[in-house]
């Protein structure tokens, strides 16, 4: 089968690839002639080089897909607009290209946020069927994607999917709690526990291609992580034993926290670079429950993740160690 990647040079979309081309897939990935090739320089892979803000550049490359696995997107940005720009028209250019050049695609997978959602008000596991309010520039980007989506699935076999935190090798952000148990100390902001849900980047991975293949995603949307969340502290708890270390836990007040993200994003707008801390991640921060059900593409299409929480960190810590990042 052919596949077409957007967001392959990426942490997600990288392992996509890699998967598909295990499996003996043939893999077009979507790329600028600026982008990073470092986790597909050894992979068997065709580049289709573009851009999602440019539809006509997309056509030679979906024209001849079998499958079109939209993963790119914006996390950070200095404006709602950058957002909007990544995460909206990007995703419109992508389906009306996918329309008009391919209409007989077998399924075009758009992968959303958890974000696109925003966290439990009342501390219960929301399904598909909850109202969607997010809390951030990025979540309501999110939200405005899948819209779009939604509005080809009369004409095109489109699966939302909807991560939660993704976490494993590659990862540069989760990789920071990392380094702050390697270097003994957990700032958090307040005295809460936040409880999350949370996936690996491997079952993600999987997740994404099954839900492709599977007959009966089409028109439909899913939550997609562990089946149990937990609280932040057992993640704390799990690398404070893999690295033989003692943290001092930190409770930053979320005023001063508030405060200082402001600061980093001043830096950001002025360096024209922005950066993963900032008020709207410190008000994700502060929802104590960011938790979603598994329970409907486990049942419609029997998916479950394979690797524990524990599993999962310590083989993310051996990457981490092996490629000399901590």
């Amino acid at each position: 089968m052919r596949y077409f990647v957007t967001g392959a040079t990426g942490f997600v979309g990288s392992w996509v690839a890699q998967q598909l081309v295990e499996r003996g897939d043939e893999v077009i990935c979507l790329a600028r002639k600026t982008s990073n090739l470092r986790w597909l320089k050894d992979l068997p892979v065709q580049y289709h080089y573009g851009s999602l803000l440019d539809a006509k550049s997309l056509q030679d490359g979906i024209k001849s897909a079998d499958y079109v696995l939209h993963i790119g997107g914006v996390t950070k940005a200095l404006s709602i607009q950058d957002f909007y720009a990544g995460n909206v028209e990007a995703t419109r250019n992508l389906m009306e290209t996918v329309k008009t050049v391919n209409p007989d695609v077998k399924k075009v997978v758009y992968v959303g946020s958890q974000a696109a959602v925003g966290p439990s008000p009342q501390g219960t596991l929301l399904d598909e069927t909850c109202e969607m309010a997010p809390i951030t520039d990025y979540g309501t980007s999110k939200m405005q994607g899948e819209a779009v989506a939604r509005e080809y699935m009369a004409d095109l076999p489109v699966t939302i999917l909807r991560p939660p935190a993704v976490y494993g090798p590659r990862d540069t952000d989760v990789f920071e709690v990392f380094k702050s148990v390697k270097n003994r100390v957990n700032l958090k902001v307040g005295s809460g526990d936040p409880h999350v849900s949370i996936i690996h980047v491997f079952d993600l991975a999987r997740g994404i291609i099954e839900a492709a293949l599977h007959e009966k995603s089409a028109g439909e949307t899913y939550f997609i992580c562990n089946e149990t969340p937990c609280y932040w502290s057992e993640v704390i708890a799990i690398l404070e034993k893999l690295m033989e270390k003692q943290v001092l836990n930190l409770a930053i007040p979320y005023p001063v926290a508030n405060l200082f993200a402001g600061a980093m994003e001043l830096a950001g707008r002025l360096s024209g670079k922005p950066t993963i801390l900032n008020r709207q991640k410190i008000r994700e921060v502060n929802a104590a429950h960011w938790i979603v059900s598994a329970e409907k593409i486990k049942r419609e299409l029997g998916f479950t993740t394979q690797l524990s929480l524990e599993a999962g960190l310590a083989q993310t810590l051996e990457w981490y160690q092996e490629q000399g990042w901590l």
